[in-house]
Parts: structure tokens; sequence; C-alpha cells
């Protein structure tokens, strides 16, 4: 499955998912959201996090 893809890539940043950023690729994968929708959480989420 893709998200398992998705969560190995980010583990070896020593990043992970949060329940919320798992459940909207699901969503997205599942044709359940649009992509304009994930882009939107992404934009925000990046814009709201600090760089490490």
């Amino acid at each position: 499955m893709l998200i398992d893809e998705v969560k190995a890539t980010l583990a070896m940043e020593n990043l992970e998912l949060t329940q919320d950023e798992e459940k909207l690729l699901k969503d997205f994968a599942d044709g359940r959201v649009t992509f304009e929708q994930v882009r939107d959480f992404v934009v925000n989420a990046v814009k709201n996090r600090k760089a490490a």
C-alpha cells in the first residue's frame, strides 16, 4: 500500500504522520478528497510548523 511507502520514507527522516494526516492520505487514495484539499492541508501544515 502506498501509505506504507509514505510512512517508511518519512521514518527515514525521523518524521511521522499524525492521525489526521494519515486519514487525509487514505481518503485521497480512496477518492473521498481532492488533490486541492490535500494541497491546502499541506500548505497550512507547513506554515504552522517550525523548522527543526
